[in-house]
């Protein structure tokens, strides 16, 4: 229950501030006060109905000689009683009347209590606790300004309140700490109890049991001292949830049945007898008021039949073709019935349907992304074993050109599958951006050195082609954006042969915190027949070319449309049969700003001699392998475990400078892993190894206090780049 002000000592005291203004009115102001003494009086009896018969007396009185002042005191009394009623509607009608005429009298302190009174209703009635906590800063604010500490101790106590039933314990505590304070200033005993019990509610959520226990009782020792019978109703009760929270049920049923006495002593039966009368009262006097409308309505009907003696017949008439008209609608109405439950059945056999082609979408896309993962586990060894022989300056010249075919099978092999696993994603909507900083040209760069290999196989020249204004770096998906041009690209080295392909960002418009680019991937191969060129980007769709056999799934440029309407983009062709094909889509992108660097490329050459202690938590043989020689050419020693118990067991024996831990793997998997060592070791940095798509698991991956993630198959220079990136301060 939120604090209210007490209205008898406090009216009492104020009403001599406006005798000087209404000297001549003395006798009528008098009368007024004695009416608001009497309302106030009955209020703390509960005898509400009697108390707001005086409230409405003195609203008269005050209009009828416009007195703004106790206009505001009458509304007040009102408000209150209706509060008492728990009838908040009315409350905050008469709170925000007695606002008014508060501020037309200039009365602060009257203005206070009605801001306070409004964050009650506002906290108690409404459950809006945004706006009540907007009062109850007007009424502290207005409070400090009169420098009164008794008045604005109130709206204090309730605003940590408020804040604590929110939950908000930190936010609450300023105001404990300033309600500790003025309560001593202003000794109100009241005030005290509130502000221990409140230190105990904060105490109890922050789990700090015997400083709660200990404000707890402070506040019922000091109101069993002084008969406060709310006061002690509430602390009990409160007292006795601490006692669940340390399982002690024999003092938690005690308070329990204590807080329901004082419970009773507070609400006796005489009280809520007079808030019954009150509420029948009223009742009875609305249905009063509605009954003699309701005479008066039919004596004028009387009279009206009585001077208009057709208005029968035509009545007759009426209510005769009315049933006529009833009858044929009835017809109707049963005939509408009937293709109403015909179309009832049809509409549940389509939601059946629906259902079960959801259904079936779901098992697709489920199984799409099952067969994916397990794809590409065995493709890591394949690409990883790979990457590692061509490494090796003893394979002969012959060899590593077999080698380099291989890994080029392989990674087409592994973009097919992010190809399907993508369209699927797309098809059921589970595909989301993720914006991160990136730098464009870098992204770029790395993106054309991936197809190297596959441009010397065909003798292609790949060119980058960027402005010098390009900030260092935007706010944008990567891996989305990634996956546009390694689609784009990939499709105009399928389809170029001893010729040029270039990846261009033009800069169309810069602003401070915006850029406009445009992304152009051309080359001067084959070209695109007319009358092929609207259906390039449908799924499957695949140009016949006898000058190349490598067609491919016809996937990709489906994906690059789908993806760049996420982004609020369109790709654009401009191609010729014979002179080549250029692809454009536009951008627009938030600058992140730039920060200092400091020497950060040398702190990168330097990461693997300061930081060289890794281990590796994989369950696959090959994989271990592979990593481990991964690892070691990029300079750094490793220690394998098989699983997520063994990884666990390491790190509390040694310290590692870096974890790799794979998120499938038997009895102990990689995430569960993870959660066990964050319970003692929070700052050695945690990289999740998965062959899932990055979307299905990144967000859960952080949550658990794990630092990055990278797909396999891993390749040397992500897997340093992601090394460095959680290593370097």
């Amino acid at each position: 229950m939120r604090r209210l002000f007490a209205l008898l000592i406090a009216l009492s005291c104020t009403v001599y501030n406006v005798f000087g203004q209404l000297e001549q009115e003395f006798p009528i102001v008098d009368s007024l006060q004695v009416l608001v003494d009497k309302s106030n009086n009955l209020t703390y009896e509960y005898k509400i109905k009697e108390s707001l018969e005086f409230a409405i007396k003195l609203a008269n009185y005050a209009h009828e000689i416009d007195n703004n002042y106790y206009k505001g005191q009458a509304y007040y009394l009102m408000a209150y009683n209706y509060n008492t009623l728990v009838d908040y509607k009315a409350a905050e009608e008469n709170f925000k009347k007695s606002l008014k005429y508060a501020e037309l009298s200039k009365d602060s302190t009257l203005i206070l209590w009605n801001y306070n009174g409004l964050g009650n209703i506002y906290s108690d009635g409404n459950k809006d606790l945004r706006k009540s906590l907007l009062y109850y800063n007007k009424a502290t604010k207005l409070g400090k300004e009169l420098n009164i500490p008794e008045e604005y101790l109130t709206p204090v106590i309730n605003l940590a309140w408020t804040y604590l039933d929110q939950g908000k314990l930190d936010k609450a505590y300023p105001y404990l700490e300033e309600a500790e304070e003025l309560v001593v200033a202003t000794r109100d005993i009241e005030g005290f109890c509130e502000v221990k019990y409140l230190q105990g509610r904060y105490h109890l959520g922050k789990k700090e049991f015997n400083k709660a226990e200990e404000n707890f009782n402070e506040a019922i020792e000091s109101a069993e001292r002084h008969d406060l019978l709310l006061e002690l109703s509430y602390i009990y009760k409160a007292r006795a949830s601490l006692y669940d929270n340390l399982g002690n049920t024999e003092k938690a049923y005690s308070d329990i049945k204590t807080y329901q006495e004082y419970k009773d002593k507070l609400y006796d039966r005489e009280k809520l007898k007079q808030i019954e009368i009150a509420k029948i009262s009223f009742d009875v006097d609305e249905y009063e008021r509605q009954l003699e409308v309701a005479k008066k309505e039919k004596a004028f009907q009387e009279g009206i039949v009585r001077n208009n003696k057709m208005i029968s017949f035509i009545s007759l008439g009426g209510t005769i073709l009315l049933l006529v008209a009833v009858f044929f609608i009835y017809l109707g109405y049963r005939s509408k019935k009937k293709l109403n439950d015909i179309l009832k059945e049809k509409n549940g056999e389509l939601l059946e349907a629906k259902a079960e082609a959801e259904r079936l979408a779901m098992v697709k896309s489920q199984f799409i992304s099952t067969v994916s993962h397990e794809l590409r586990t065995p493709l890591y060894g394949v690409v990883g074993i790979t990457s590692l022989l061509m490494e090796d300056n003893e394979i002969s010249e012959k060899h590593n050109s077999l080698l380099g075919s291989l890994k080029f099978s392989g990674d087409y092999l592994l973009n097919l599958i992010n190809n399907v696993l993508q369209i699927s994603k797309i098809e059921s909507n589970k595909l989301q951006l993720t914006n991160t900083p990136t730098n464009l040209f870098k992204l770029s760069q790395n993106l054309l050195n991936s197809f190297e290999y596959q441009a010397k196989s065909k003798n292609n020249e790949l060119i980058l082609e960027t402005p010098n204004e390009l900030p260092e770096s935007v706010n944008v998906d990567s891996l989305r954006l990634s996956e546009i041009l390694i689609n784009l690209i990939g499709n105009s080295s399928k389809f170029t042969e001893n010729g040029k392909i270039w990846l261009r960002i033009k800069i169309l418009s810069i602003a401070e915190k915006y850029i406009d680019i445009r992304y152009e991937i051309e080359d001067n191969g084959v070209g695109i027949p007319d009358d092929k060129k609207d259906y390039v980007f449908e799924q499957f769709s695949q140009i016949d070319r006898e000058s190349n056999k490598l067609v491919g799934t016809g996937l990709g440029l489906s994906i690059v449309k789908n993806l760049l309407e996420m982004m609020g983009s369109d790709i654009h062709l401009d191609s010729k049969e014979g002179r080549g094909t250029k692809f454009q889509f536009d951008l627009k992108l938030e600058i992140v700003e730039e920060k200092a660097k400091n020497n950060v490329g040398q702190d990168d050459r330097n990461a693997n001699q300061a930081f060289r202690k890794i281990l590796v938590a994989e369950d696959n043989k090959i994989n271990q392998i592979v990593t481990k020689n991964l690892l070691n050419l990029i300079g750094y020693d490793c220690t394998i475990v098989e699983n997520g118990f063994n990884a666990i067991q390491m790190v509390k024996k040694e310290e590692f400078d870096l974890i790799l831990m794979d998120l499938n793997m038997p009895y102990v998997n990689g995430t569960e892993a993870t959660k066990r060592i964050r319970e003692f070791d929070q700052t050695t940095p945690i990289i999740a190894l998965t062959a899932a798509e990055l979307g299905e698991v990144k967000e859960e991956c952080l949550a658990i206090g794990m630092n990055d993630i990278i797909n396999k198959p891993l390749n040397k220079n992500d897997l340093n780049d992601i090394i460095v990136k959680n290593l370097l301060p």
